[in-house]
């Protein structure tokens, strides 16, 4: 299983690396990603390690904040693209090529932060995942990770009810959203499309999980909740109306106590 999910995201490296374009999609910008920092709060001087790092940019984004970022991601050549890039915005983070179900380069105890967004939802491993971000943090470290939320989950088991495409903003306006089947845990495929509408080369393995199970992995891995958000848009941009009704991401902070 794991080497499959290797061999998609290095075949779909290109195409994910031009659709985040160095910032994120407006999804990200909109909606996650300012939680996702009022979660973190100050990172100056803090040991972060961004866990499934993709092409990098939040971890350049925190490293120009002040923190000492180390990023790690199972695909090879989604790290080269985050090394060039980060070499090209003068920016220092340290690369590794490892996997969070086992993450044999890092050491215990050695983390203040880690982050892991949109990543626990594409892997297999959630609880030896959840362990191993234990492990690599100080006592007192924090983990904040996100996921597409499983309720509301069109990777999954739901889907929106279309009506006519809005042409101011050229998506289709929302009826409603539906779901069904949202205690069967089940892995799902579903292909992304570039900025130009085209496929990505290989699909997208997502696996679909209940609140509750996600919550559980949390405290048999020893941590304790600080937050659960649920965010909404940051502004009222009309093209944000079915996200505005509904929470597509879900995003957890916990500790590592004593």
């Amino acid at each position: 299983m794991e080497d499959r999910i290797r061999e998609q995201w290095e075949r779909n490296a290109e195409a994910f690396s031009s659709l985040i374009d160095g910032k994120g999609t407006p999804h990200h910008s909109k909606i996650l990603n300012p939680c996702v920092e009022r979660l973190l709060g100050d990172v100056m001087n803090k040991k972060l390690l961004d866990a499934g790092c993709g092409e990098g940019y939040l971890a350049r984004y925190y490293a120009m904040k002040g923190a000492n970022v180390t990023a790690i991601d199972v695909s090879q050549q989604l790290i080269r693209t985050s090394k060039r890039l980060s070499e090209q915005e003068g920016v220092k983070i340290e690369h590794r090529v490892d996997n969070i179900c086992q993450m044999n380069t890092i050491p215990d105890n050695a983390f203040d932060i880690i982050i892991s967004n949109l990543v626990l939802l594409n892997v297999p491993c959630l609880d030896n995942a959840m362990k191993e971000f234990h492990r690599v943090l100080k006592i007192g470290g924090v983990l904040v990770f996100s996921i597409v939320h499983p309720a509301f989950n069109f990777y999954g088991p739901g889907s929106w009810e279309m009506g006519e495409k809005n042409p101011d903003t050229n998506r289709r306006v929302g009826l409603y959203f539906k779901v069904d089947r949202y205690f069967e845990e089940e892995e799902y495929e579903h292909y992304w499309k570039n900025k130009q509408g085209e496929r990505f080369p290989e699909p997208i393995i997502f696996f679909h999980r209940t609140l509750s199970t996600y919550f559980n992995s949390i405290t048999r891995a020893g941590f304790h909740l600080i937050e659960f958000a649920e965010p909404q848009p940051i502004d009222n941009d009309e093209f944000f109306d079915r996200e505005r009704r509904i929470p597509f991401f879900a995003v957890f902070k916990v500790m590592k106590s004593e």
